[in-house]
Parts: structure tokens; C-alpha cells; sequence
């Protein structure tokens, strides 16, 4: 009798311990409140990597203030396809987004991504004109004739045109935010902190790797 007794009760308590066994395996980011799901999903991955975008401003201090931390996050993420879309608020986005995808055709993203945050946000020179832009690609080396060509050319007004599309898939209504795998997009509103942002990210590059490893580029 007391064997049977300590079978049901085990049993018992077997059943009572499923629940919280079942929680341990739903994450803490919740889709809708933490991220949302693209209706019309893009491109997941890139030459077998999982997609990974920022949506920015030059001239948003929070996209200012995160940059440090973004780039301390992507050395910890090597093998993600990474890019940047630079957003269309306001009448004053588009001189900055051109300046972006001027940058990416001379070749100098790397070199002059954060100086011209710098040079926005701490010293005080807002680049929002091409003349002020010109006179900052040639104090840092680039000839001022080709900016003006690359800056004007038609492949860097198309790439404009584009962003419009892709801030509407996700939708994009603040910056800084990510997408990730051309399907989730999150951002520091919707997560609560933009290093919080991070940590949802991070989750879904791991969802997006584990549901669908063989997508194509």
C-alpha cells in the first residue's frame, strides 16, 4: 500500500512539473511585444548567412549612442551578413541617406562610418548639406569631384528609392532597430533598451539558424 501510495504521488507530481517543464522551453521574447514578423518576408540569408540589418539615422543621437555598442556586438557575430539601411524620417533624411550609400560606392564605410556620427553629434557639424559633406570627404581624403559625381549618380538615387520598401516591410517606426533573416524586426522601443534590442536579436540569428539552416542566398 504505501509502495502504490509513493507511485501515485510521484505520478502526481510528475504531472504537476510538466507545465513548467513546457514554460522552460518558450523563450522570453515574445513576438508581437519584444519583435514583430514581417507580413511579406525578404531574403533570409546571404551567401549561406542569416541577413542582419540596422535601420539608422546620421543625425539620431540614440543611432549616435548605440554605434559603440553595435560594433562591439558584430565582432561577436562573424558569421551573420550584415548591412545597413539609413531611414527616410523627416525632409532632412535623404541628404544623409545618400551620404551613406556614397560611402559604400567610394569604399570608405569602414573608415568614415563613425567619424561622420562624430562629427555630427560631438563636434557640432550637422554634414546636412553637399557642400558641408564634400568638405568633409576631402579633409578625409576622398577627391571632392568624384563625391560630387557618386553622390548625384543614378545608382546612389535607386538605392534611395529602395529604402521606402524596405521600411514598409517590417514596418520601420524607429530607429535604431534591426531585422533579422529578412522576417523579424525589432527595436530599442520594442524591446526596452536598444541593449536589449541586442539580446532579441541574438535569438532570433539562433532561430533563424536552427528553423530554416539550409535557406538560400
Amino acid at each position: 500500500m504505501l509502495h502504490r501510495k509513493t507511485v501515485l504521488l510521484a505520478l502526481l507530481g510528475l504531472v504537476v512539473c510538466l507545465p513548467a517543464a513546457a514554460q522552460s522551453l518558450v523563450s522570453r521574447y515574445v513576438a508581437g511585444d519584444d519583435y514583430k514578423v514581417a507580413s511579406s518576408p525578404g531574403p533570409a540569408r546571404a551567401h549561406g548567412a542569416v541577413r542582419v540589418t540596422e535601420f539608422f539615422l546620421y543625425s539620431c543621437p540614440h543611432c549616435f549612442h548605440f554605434e559603440p555598442k553595435l560594433n562591439a556586438w558584430l565582432k561577436q557575430h562573424p558569421k551573420i551578413a550584415f548591412s545597413r539601411v539609413p531611414v527616410l524620417f523627416g525632409s532632412g533624411a535623404q541628404p544623409y541617406a545618400r551620404l551613406y550609400y556614397t560611402e559604400v560606392k567610394l569604399g570608405v564605410v569602414d573608415r568614415l562610418h563613425d567619424q561622420i556620427f562624430d562629427a555630427i553629434h560631438e563636434d557640432g557639424r550637422p554634414l546636412s548639406t553637399e557642400g558641408q559633406m564634400r568638405q568633409f570627404m576631402e579633409a578625409h581624403g576622398v577627391d571632392g569631384q568624384r563625391f560630387d559625381r557618386i553622390y548625384n549618380s543614378a545608382a546612389v538615387k535607386q538605392k534611395v528609392q529602395h529604402i521606402v520598401a524596405r521600411m514598409q516591410r517590417y514596418p520601420v517606426m524607429s530607429v535604431p532597430s534591426i531585422s533579422v533573416a529578412g522576417r523579424y524586426w525589432t527595436s530599442g522601443r520594442m524591446a526596452g533598451s536598444n541593449e536589449r534590442m541586442l539580446k532579441v536579436a541574438d535569438y532570433l540569428i539562433e532561430q533563424s539558424r536552427t528553423t530554416n539552416p539550409s535557406s538560400g542566398s
